[in-house]
Parts: C-alpha cells; structure tokens; sequence
C-alpha cells in the first residue's frame, strides 16, 4: 500500500497535543515516557472517551526546572494521580518543553493552564483557583 494510502486509512500521524496555545509532545504511558532533558510544563492525563479533539483529560498540569527530577513516581501528588487514573496503566504524561522560561514565567504558564482546564489533581485538599499574587511580587 502507498504511503498516501496509508495515511487515508490511518489519517496522519500524531504530533503532540495541544492545551491552549501550547503544543505538549504526544501523550505516553507514564510507565514507559522519556522526559525530555529539559524544563518546562508537564500534564498528567487520563483516557477520556468525551474529550475532544483528543481523548484524554487533564488531571493535572506541573512546571519543573527538570522534569526528571519531577516527573516521578516520588512526585508528592503521585497516588492522586493514579487514583483518578485508576490505575498505572490508565495514567499517561506529555511535556512541553520551555528551555527559555523561567522559573516564574513557568509559573504563569502552569497557573493559566490550572485556571482555564481546572484540572482534579490540581484543585484536591481545598486548593482554590489558582492566585497569581504570589507571582506578582516575584515579577517585581
């Protein structure tokens, strides 16, 4: 079959997916995902049927200085994570890298991301909507 069938047949292939006007790498299995070497934006995703134009749903969305360092089964929100997944092999995870960011512009981008999808893990524990006071002192 020629290639051009094959993408009629299967459509093209994935590219990442996109959360407001950031573009993260193609959701994988947090079990078997390769952060890149890299800060930036992360989110946790679950399979969601009703999601679209990708089926998943946002569970929680991080910033890191290192995503090795933070995308962990050690990270402190991990069993939350894996309750709303149910499961391991339900949990997915996809980066945006921001090597040009930093920490509190991260932040910012975290925090409107939080506020526009509101995801679960996010807003456990009497968490509120997100407070960019705290981020307003730092930028001055």
């Amino acid at each position: 079959m020629k290639a051009t069938g094959w993408v009629q047949l299967c459509g093209p292939p994935r590219a990442g997916i996109r959360f407001d006007n950031r573009i993260f790498t193609e959701p994988a299995p947090f079990a078997l995902a390769m952060p890149p070497v890299s800060s930036g934006i992360y989110v946790m995703l679950v399979p969601d049927p009703s999601c679209s134009p990708r089926a998943f749903r946002a569970i929680y969305f991080g910033e890191a200085g290192n995503f090795h360092d933070r995308v962990t089964d050690g990270h402190e929100l991990f069993d939350d994570w894996i309750g709303e997944a149910e499961g391991v092999g339900n949990l997915y995870v996809a980066f945006c890298p921001t090597p040009l960011l930093r920490e509190v512009q991260r932040r910012w981008v975290e925090n409107d991301l939080i506020a526009r999808y509101r995801p679960v893990c996010n807003l456990k524990d009497n968490q509120t909507e997100p407070s960019y006071q705290p981020l307003l002192r730092i930028a001055k």
